[in-house]
């Protein structure tokens, strides 16, 4: 048979009970005296330093079913938040994230607990385009004068963790009216850094375009 050592493929050559070949032990001898990153890189076939330095990410959001804008609204220094995102409970809502460069891969999104998939609709170099569906069914509408705090989180395949909190209002369907006036806003742009052990991001800059 063959030894296999993590992340480098087979040494290729056999083993005679208790004696390695020459070629293998120098490989083994050689992958044992790598630092602990390139051992990581090594065995998991994957080069930290693929990771872009700063990643922006472009979150926006439509109601369903006709594509519906979105609005804020300003709140100043009353609740922890100067913007209250508006949304409807009982209703879908189409969520775009575009990531950039390209090569930062996301494949989830929670809002507020509720977990969907998010599916690549295009990529380039430059850019690439996620969709997902949040649907708020069974959220509790927020009580007159109160903010809820949403958490947000988007997981990326080898980045990290985006986190972030959303000041939210929802509001119940049959006072759906309210949800259409205030400030209508195309996407929030965040402007993130991976920390050193590609789990989560920090967050350099988030502004509502």
């Amino acid at each position: 048979m063959h030894d296999r050592l993590p992340g480098l493929g087979f040494a290729g050559c056999r083993l005679d009970g208790i004696t390695e070949c020459k070629g293998a032990a120098d490989t083994r001898a050689a992958f044992f005296g790598l630092s602990g990153k390139e051992k990581t890189r090594r065995s998991s076939g994957f080069d930290m330093a693929d990771v872009p330095q700063l990643i922006k990410i472009g979150v926006s959001l439509k109601m369903l079913p006709n594509n519906t804008a979105v609005y804020f609204k300003s709140d100043g220094a009353r609740f922890g938040q100067t913007r209250t995102i508006k949304l409807l409970t009982g209703s879908k809502y189409r969520i775009e994230v575009v990531i950039k460069p390209g090569a930062a891969e996301a494949s989830s999104m929670t809002v507020g607990g509720v977990s969907f998939p998010l599916e690549q609709q295009s990529k380039d170099p430059q850019s690439a385009l996620y969709t997902g569906l949040y649907d708020t069914e069974g959220v509790a509408h927020t009580k007159s004068g109160e903010r809820q705090p949403v958490q947000i989180s988007i997981q990326f395949t080898e980045a990290g963790l985006f986190e972030t909190v959303w000041q939210v209002k929802y509001y119940n369907y049959n006072k759906r009216d309210h949800c259409q006036w205030g400030n209508s806003f195309n996407s929030i742009e965040y402007e993130c850094k991976p920390n050193d052990t590609r789990t989560l991001m920090w967050i350099n800059k988030e502004t509502f375009v």
